[in-house]
């Protein structure tokens, strides 16, 4: 697939089509590396926030937790 470069102030920009983004999982951030033939473009790992992660953990946990406070 070959796609122009949009000017956007003194940077260009790469627009990805809707079905690219949708088929590879793209979000709101990007991973670039370099590579010997270019670039390669994938979607950035997602992190947890703190509280997403420590409501996940008390969720997947909870019985163990539970019997460590009985102990």
């Amino acid at each position: 697939m070959r796609k122009k470069l949009t000017t956007i102030g003194n940077s260009r920009a790469l627009i990805i089509p809707k079905e690219l983004l949708e088929l590879y999982g793209f979000g709101d951030e990007i991973e670039i590396e370099p590579s010997a033939g270019g670039l390669i473009i994938k979607p950035a790992a997602r992190g947890l926030f703190f509280q997403e992660a420590k409501a996940k953990l008390l969720t997947e946990k909870r019985a163990l937790l539970a019997r460590l406070s009985d102990a």
